[in-house]
């Protein structure tokens, strides 16, 4: 995610004015809980967090926003490798930890990162989305 900032923000800062542009990360539920055999993955999730973070302080006055999303069990390949690492035999068990009693849909994750990449979306920055079914409220 740094590198990919280190890119793009340049490039985003060289638009014209009004500057409307959009840096959005994927974060993790894993940024704001620690869990069982992924440590240094949420570690890295969390990094991802401050950077957003700092990085939105850094553009303060720009007209360009930094932004993350927080998915939680999206029914993804990623996910099914994490089922096996957990020894789990079906990956819809994921869905228990979240109060919308299913896995994530990926278009879902993704409506969230168009509306923080939309007009409707220019005062929010420095901020997590959470599009986890409630897994960290």
């Amino acid at each position: 995610v740094l590198n990919l900032a280190r890119a793009a923000v340049p490039a985003l800062l060289q638009r014209p004015e009004p500057r409307t542009g959009r840096f959005v990360a994927i974060a993790s539920v894993a940024a704001e809980r620690g869990l069982w055999r992924l440590s240094a993955y949420t570690a890295a999730k969390h990094a991802v967090l401050g950077l957003v973070r700092g990085l939105a302080a850094d553009l303060r006055g720009t007209g360009v926003t930094a932004t993350a999303v927080s998915p939680g069990s999206t029914d993804t390949a990623m996910l099914r490798a994490t089922a096996g690492l957990y020894e789990m035999p079906e990956v819809a068990d994921f869905a228990a930890h979240q109060l919308i009693d299913r896995l994530i849909d990926p278009a879902e994750v993704a409506a969230a990162i168009g509306w923080l990449c939309s007009a409707e979306a220019g005062a929010v920055t420095g901020s997590v989305v959470q599009v986890d079914g409630g897994f960290t409220g």
